[in-house]
């Protein structure tokens, strides 16, 4: 950090569901935290919570309402009906937090990823609003409709969640455009763990399928797991779920079939390991998959964003995506490993080596001035 620009506090705001939005953010937090920074995290779940603190940071809990969507749209009665009776407290929840901001000293910058919280407080104070997430894409480009799918929740989300902002930098594993100067499209943030793995190709598979409302792994498991051990038994399968899922699962075991708890450091090293990935349509393991040059077979969860995932993968020929686990697709997948991983090495050294970190945090510290910034101008 120049020496011209004083230590920044910076306050990001991260959405709680899932490990990608916590992930990603986290990167961030210890990268700005080690250029001088001081940083707070507002987040949803002491899950979350706990994560951020064991990382170092000051992270607090605050309120996430649910905006599920109905058909392509989230309605206003849906909305009012799943929020109403937790909206008294959770707005005490907020004006606590506020208050203990101002108590102990009003950040120069927000920064948020795909949430209501930090928005709110940097228009409250007038302070600078930066948007860090892969989402905004759904709200500033024009995207068709896929199936059954429409990015019109998501882009009504972008919307309640923040208004305005000044800055929106958006992750994409693709090459995207956009004219609009207040965007800038970046490389996905990944972990250094990650960018420094010991990368090699072992006969090995390493899986990792989420739980999402009626959706589960046992399906995708019990199939994968059935058509290496009829059609693959030379490679080995490992499977990574949460430690709340390993019972229902250890029955698909096997010589070459593995079933184990889900640890991030054991995972990340299995995936640098690995010749193949199966997964949902996640952006945070794809990007990581495609920074180790792995080539993915996905099987997206029911929402435009991991449909959307799974169509610019197997567009760009990086992978390929089913709506479920099949034997032939499977098998498929496999005998084309060597084309596929070709490509994703080559569209990682093109599109993704740049650290976006870097363009991040020049912009947040051009607000590092003693002047007051100024308020926010609206982005459309």
């Amino acid at each position: 950090m120049s020496t011209s620009r004083r230590p920044l506090r910076v306050l990001i705001g991260v959405n709680g569901i899932g490990m990608g939005h916590s992930v990603r953010q986290s990167v961030i937090a210890q990268y700005l935290r080690d250029r001088g920074h001081e940083i707070r995290i507002v987040t949803n779940g002491p899950e979350r919570v706990s994560y951020f603190r064991d990382l170092g940071l000051r992270a607090a809990d605050a309120w996430m309402p649910a905006l599920l969507a109905r058909g392509d749209r989230v309605h206003a009665i849906d909305a009012l009906r799943a929020n109403l009776s937790r909206l008294p407290a959770g707005l005490i929840q907020h004006l606590r937090l506020r208050r203990s901001i101002e108590a102990e000293g009003v950040p120069d910058v927000f920064v948020t990823d795909y949430e209501p919280n930090v928005p709110r407080l940097a228009y409250h104070f007038g302070k600078p609003l930066v948007v860090i997430d892969q989402q905004s894409k759904y709200r500033h480009l024009d995207l068709p409709r896929l199936g059954h799918f429409a990015r019109t929740a998501d882009a009504q989300r972008l919307r309640y969640f923040t208004p305005r902002a000044d800055r929106s930098f958006i992750c994409s594993f693709t090459p995207l455009h956009a004219e609009d100067p207040a965007l800038e499209f970046i490389a996905p943030v990944v972990p250094d763990a990650v960018r420094k793995a010991r990368v090699r190709t072992e006969p090995l598979a390493t899986a990792y399928f989420s739980r999402y409302f009626g959706h589960g792994p046992e399906d995708s498991v019990r199939v994968l797991a059935q058509t290496f051990r009829q059609h693959v038994p030379d490679r080995t399968l490992r499977v990574y779920a949460q430690p709340s899922e390993i019972s229902s699962l250890r029955s698909f075991t096997d010589d070459n079939i593995e079933i184990r708890a889900f640890n991030r450091e054991a995972f990340l090293a299995d995936l640098a390991r690995s010749e193949a990935v199966f997964s949902n349509a996640g952006f945070n393991l794809i990007s990581e998959a495609f920074a180790l040059g792995k080539p993915v077979h996905l099987v997206p969860l029911p929402t435009y964003d991991q449909h959307w995932c799974a169509t610019a993968v197997e567009q760009a020929e990086l992978g390929t995506a089913a709506p479920r686990i099949e034997p032939g697709r499977v098998l498929d997948f496999l005998s084309r490993t060597g084309e596929l991983r070709s490509n994703v090495e080559r569209h990682r050294d093109a599109h993704l080596l740049i650290d976006p970190r870097e363009s991040i945090a020049t912009y947040l510290e051009s607000h590092a001035s003693n002047e007051s910034p100024t308020r926010l101008a609206a982005v459309r």
